[in-house]
């Protein structure tokens, strides 16, 4: 009897192990697929898309100053009343800048016709605070003409009105505030709430470039070699974008890399693109990690250093550039530069798809719908694999078919 027991528990042991040898080798086939499918060559620099350029420097140049956008901002002016809870003494305040209006005074006016704008609650008041605010731009306040103008391209309290929004912009670039001039030059390029002329873009953009305002340079160099909008002068991209890296811009320090790795504008030279990418990596810049790795890793200017080149990857994939984090996750999918992990493959995945990756989103359906890394989830596959499917992936398409 103790005998038949033993025979059947070593009989049940050597059927486990069966099971999980031949579920291993189902695994280990299933992973062999996805580490098969290839892998995009990619450059060593990636420069941004052209649409996202007028974003990017609009975005850029709103934080610098808060000159460039028609929205409440915090200021010494709008300080005041808001730390004094004493409602008298605000009224006072108040009381103090309206007569000050009234005497002719356009500051005071423009700050008026501003506050009482933003705190309005009906048309009518909104149409008092317009009319203070035209009286300042009228009156030749560069804020008041500035913040008019806005209003009339972005249509904020005001109808949207292109020929408005111009006359009042340009007056403003007019009186000789370089960021105001960069304002106007980016939305002459951008055709949004101004009609696209890329002769007064170019004049605005140069002036303020030329008074040595960077994001100015910046957007000058990189409308010289990198906008199918404009004509096409490699030489001036690198004079722009030199003078702005100089002022340490690391956008312009990465375009200026990229250049001298390219050998545009400039005589090829891999230590200068390693000198002035490096100092872009060094202030954050994820596209300039990005672009350390690849020097590291293809020994561009520098010994090649897997080490060194994973470090710089795994920044990049931190500050969040899409790209990084879905070759993040390949490292840790086929384990070569990293030891492998499958569920830090498939989170770096995750990353990536979020952000529009498609590679990501076509090797993460497949991690879900193979239980790679992560449970089984044909819902969660087949959401993956249309987003991978949808942005042109056939191979994406093809195992939405086999999930049918």
């Amino acid at each position: 009897m103790v005998l038949m027991k033993k025979g059947v528990a070593f009989a049940l042991v050597a059927l486990g192990s069966i099971l999980v040898c031949t579920a291993l080798a189902g695994s280990e086939k299933k992973l062999d697929a996805l580490l098969a499918m290839p892998v995009k060559e990619t450059k060593v620099f990636v420069e941004s898309n052209e649409e996202p350029l007028f974003v990017m420097l609009k975005s850029s140049l709103s934080e610098e100053t808060d000159e460039t956008v028609g929205k409440p901002v915090v200021s010494e002016k709008t300080a005041e009343p808001g730390q004094d809870n004493d409602g008298e003494t605000g009224g006072a305040w108040m009381q103090q800048l309206r007569h000050q209006a009234d005497q002719g005074d356009a500051k005071s006016a423009f700050w008026l016709g501003r506050f009482t704008v933003e705190d309005s609650r009906d048309g009518k008041t909104i149409d008092e605070g317009i009319r203070l605010i035209r009286r300042s731009a009228e009156g030749g306040f560069v804020r008041a003409q500035l913040y008019l103008g806005t209003l009339y391209a972005n249509g904020t309290h005001v109808k949207a009105d292109p020929h408005e929004a111009e006359k009042w912009l340009s007056r403003a670039a007019g009186q000789g505030s370089p960021m105001v001039q960069l304002y106007l030059g980016l939305m002459y390029g951008h055709g949004k709430g101004v009609p696209r002329d890329l002769n007064k873009s170019l004049f605005w953009v140069e002036k303020a470039a030329d008074r040595g305002l960077p994001h100015a340079q910046l957007a000058r160099g990189l409308f010289a070699s990198f906008s199918h909008y404009y004509p096409r002068d490699d030489e001036k991209a690198v004079l722009y974008l030199t003078k702005a890296a100089k002022q340490g811009m690391p956008m312009a320090q990465f375009y200026l890399a990229l250049m001298y790795q390219r050998g545009r504008g400039v005589e090829q030279s891999n230590e200068q693109a390693l000198h002035w990418n490096m100092l872009a990596a060094e202030q954050g810049y994820p596209d300039a990690e990005y672009a350390m790795s690849r020097m590291a890793e293809l020994g561009i200017g520098v010994t090649a250093d897997k080490a060194w080149s994973m470090m710089w990857l795994d920044r990049a994939a931190h500050h969040g550039m899409p790209l990084a984090q879905y070759l993040m996750g390949m490292a840790y999918l086929e384990g070569k530069s990293v030891p492998q992990d499958l569920p830090v493959a498939a989170a770096w995945f995750y990353k990536a798809a979020m952000q529009g990756n498609a590679d990501a989103q076509l090797r993460l359906g497949y991690m879900y719908a193979r239980g790679i890394g992560v449970p089984v989830d044909k819902p969660k596959a087949v959401a993956w694999l249309e987003k991978a499917a949808s942005a042109g992936n056939t191979v994406a398409g093809q195992w939405l078919k086999q999930l049918d």
